[in-house]
């Protein structure tokens, strides 16, 4: 049967007056406490995203004789393609009931959603979804790496999730070389005038900021202050977050979002994202780090791909732990059948910039 057919035999987007039946289906199959039933998160997911569309919110389900058998949700984005901005959508929360699996449900539900832009990206997904997206021929871009910084090597590997394999790393850097990499970053980012600002919400500064940053990256989804202001300051989880700019006078250099996880009750700090205006992302990383460091934190760490910062980070006593996670987060991206020429940049992992701020990924703890 053709995805167009599944389409005609109950594929829709969803409407409220499936709020009831999708409200069961989520609560059997993400669980009684899962974020998706969770009122106000809908309305702020859904229904209230800059890029949002007018046919409704993203999210599709496939009913069969009235009931929900599953779902495929988006959050709808503008994706900065070298000088160009295209529609985009992360595609989230695919989930198909057990007995409605290999049966093109999750294909038809994919396709659907796929279909609603120029392109649609997935991270962090479940194996299931991997291997229908795979299927269904989306494009594998790997894993995107963890950037470990152990502040406190004992306090660290005390409490870490990461194992023997974080112990071996820190054993062949070395607990003095730890101690020291960022002091000497810290201290130049200070003489070059740059301070560390905490603000309470974003403001209209992170425009220009914007505007001279994304110039350096070839694809990133668009962080002016609609997008930050949505996903930091109206989320339900707003308090969950601390908002920094990096200025030099008046100007904003850089902004960095922390959020403070917890392994076995020592605080760790989390980046969920940033943002550097060219040759200012060490004097941010390493502002951060101080910070982290004067507030007792045991490592501070940060979920990236982004190709320029994997030197400089690395030079500043980074730890990457792109393969020693026990939940890798993987990333795929389908170009919609009309775009095939994007295939070739957004196909390559190299030119993306993605922090847990994209998707659903900040949802969730970093601790995995």
């Amino acid at each position: 049967m053709s995805v167009i057919d599944w389409k005609q035999r109950g594929v829709a987007r969803y409407e409220p007056g499936d709020h009831a039946a999708l409200e069961s289906f989520q609560r059997a199959h993400f669980g009684a406490e899962a974020i998706q039933l969770c009122p106000d998160h809908f309305h702020w997911l859904f229904e209230e995203p800059p890029e949002r569309e007018h046919e409704g919110p993203q999210l599709w389900l496939c009913k069969r004789n009235g009931a929900v058998v599953g779902q495929q949700g988006g959050i709808p984005f503008a994706l900065k393609v070298g000088e160009r901005n295209r529609r985009a959508s992360w595609a989230i929360d695919l989930m198909v009931a057990p007995e409605w699996r290999l049966r093109g449900v999750g294909p038809a539900l994919s396709e659907t959603h796929s279909a609603a832009g120029d392109l649609a990206v997935s991270l962090s997904m479940t194996e299931a979804a991997y291997k229908s997206y795979k299927r269904g021929g989306w494009l594998d871009l790997g894993n995107v790496p963890t950037y470990l910084r152990v502040i406190d090597p004992l306090r660290c590997l005390r409490v870490s999730p990461y194992g023997g394999g974080l112990a071996k790393l820190v054993a062949r850097v070395g607990k003095p070389a730890l101690a020291a990499a960022s002091m000497g970053y810290g201290l130049s980012a200070k003489l070059l005038g740059a301070r560390l600002v905490e603000i309470d919400r974003f403001d209209y500064r992170v425009d220009d900021l914007w505007e001279a940053a994304s110039v350096q990256h070839p694809v990133i989804a668009r962080r002016d202050w609609a997008f930050l202001n949505w996903r930091f300051d109206l989320t339900p989880q707003a308090d969950r977050f601390r908002r920094f700019y990096v200025m030099r006078g008046e100007t904003v250099l850089a902004y960095v979002v922390l959020r403070v996880d917890y392994w076995k009750g020592e605080p760790v700090g989390v980046v969920c994202d940033y943002l550097a205006r060219p040759g200012w992302l060490v004097a941010a990383f390493s502002l951060m780090t101080e910070l982290a460091r004067r507030q007792g934190m045991v490592a501070l760490m940060c979920r990236t791909l982004n190709a320029q910062a994997a030197r400089p980070l690395s030079m500043m006593g980074f730890l990457c732990l792109k393969n020693g996670l026990r939940t890798p987060t993987r990333m795929m991206v389908r170009p919609a059948l009309d775009q095939p020429e994007l295939a070739g940049t957004v196909g390559d992992a190299k030119n993306w910039f993605v922090t847990v701020a994209d998707s659903d990924m900040g949802f969730k703890s970093l601790g995995e």
